[in-house]
């Protein structure tokens, strides 16, 4: 295991210097393609939500009263653009929603500093309803897709592909949700390939595109221009052929050493418990223990903080512990904050930080 607490005082102190700052704000990020209006409905237990949700049905309608609810924003993409914003990043947003959807991006992202000059107002604003579930809040999405279903590589105007041409790295969103995804990834990648403009790339929940990965793996994680990939344990574990399961620590280096050998960017891991990166020798680093106010959008969080620590050149296991710290952060913020880089700098410096727990044999406890 790392010297976690090396790592925390270095980055700490990194994170603090005004070089830090300076070169991050010398970076041009644009994100893709999708921004949802969510409203967050939490649930004490699942299965007690269903037999209330039945009764009420069997009385012919009615009430669900004491549910607490929240609306914030959503979208993989447009979380990841508000990181990376608020960590100092000079960041632009490509999608395409409704006036309505504008008028809201303004409220939650421009007035967080992404430009979104390049957001297109002729579709739908795109709705999710979330469930999140008992103290650990973990999330069931029904997403109304519709107006990022279909954004493929046409879609693209000639003014977004001069965007893209002068950014330091791209980073494409959703792909499970976005009928054209394959398309839109594999035209992005190879137009950038030989212009040495990385692509940043989080799939989402594969499943209902489950009969489309070959093609995936065939036209973008094959493609020299793709650089990063980003996955959760649900994601790894389909994009392995392996069943979804609680795995140790050791299982899941072991399958994300076996995917990295079969895709040509670099493959991060990130789960609720450790983040992992294989790049250079196994690197594993906890998760910070927190209560967690919510859960979704935090892996979007994450994305942004370890997007930061690419443009910022870090060591994987400072990279790691930075979007972590960042997801940590907005997972236990009271009004679904993302972190400044200040912000990270004192989460980090506060001493009664706790990491989760590992257990010995690798099985997270």
């Amino acid at each position: 295991m790392a010297d976690l607490e090396k790592i925390r005082k270095t980055l700490a102190r990194r994170l603090r210097e005004a070089d830090a700052d300076r070169r991050l704000a010398g970076f041009r990020v644009v994100t893709m393609n999708d921004f949802s209006l969510d409203r967050v409905v939490n649930v004490d237990t699942f299965p007690g939500f269903v037999h209330e949700a039945a009764d009420v049905l069997s009385r012919g309608g009615g009430l669900l009263p004491h549910s607490v609810q929240s609306v914030q924003q959503g979208g993989c993409a447009a979380n990841a653009a508000t990181t990376l914003a608020r960590l100092g990043v000079a960041t632009w947003f490509i999608c395409r929603t409704d006036e309505l959807g504008r008028h809201m991006l303004a409220y939650y992202l421009q007035r967080n500093g992404v430009n979104i000059d390049h957001v297109a107002s002729d579709g739908h604003l795109a709705l999710v309803t979330c469930l999140e579930v008992g103290p650990e809040k973990r999330n069931i999405m029904i997403n109304d897709q519709e107006s990022f279903s279909s954004f493929g590589y046409s879609d693209l105007t000639p003014g977004d592909l001069e965007l893209l041409d002068s950014a330091d790295m791209v980073g494409i969103f959703d792909w499970a949700l976005n009928l054209k995804g394959t398309d839109l990834a594999g035209g992005v990648c190879s137009r950038l390939a030989p212009r040495g403009v990385p692509v940043f790339l989080d799939t989402s929940d594969p499943a209902p595109r489950a009969g489309e990965i070959s093609a995936l793996f065939e036209s973008v994680f094959n493609n020299p221009g793709l650089r990063y990939l980003n996955l959760n344990e649900n994601e790894l574990c389909q994009f392995s052929g392996a069943p979804s399961a609680a795995y140790s620590v050791d299982e899941y280096l072991a399958l994300t050493r076996s995917l990295q050998k079969r895709i040509r960017p670099l493959l991060n891991v990130h789960t609720t418990k450790f983040a992992i990166d294989v790049s250079r020798g196994d690197t594993v680093i906890p998760t910070f223990a927190i209560t967690p106010r919510r859960a979704t959008g935090s892996g979007d969080t994450w994305n942004g903080g370890n997007i930061a620590g690419f443009l910022l050149g870090y060591e994987p296991g400072e990279r790691l512990m930075l979007a972590n710290a960042a997801a940590a952060f907005y997972g236990e913020s009271e009004k679904a904050l993302r972190p400044t880089l200040a912000d990270v700098a004192t989460f980090l410096e506060d001493s009664s930080r706790t990491f989760s727990q590992l257990a010995s044999s690798g099985a997270c406890e």
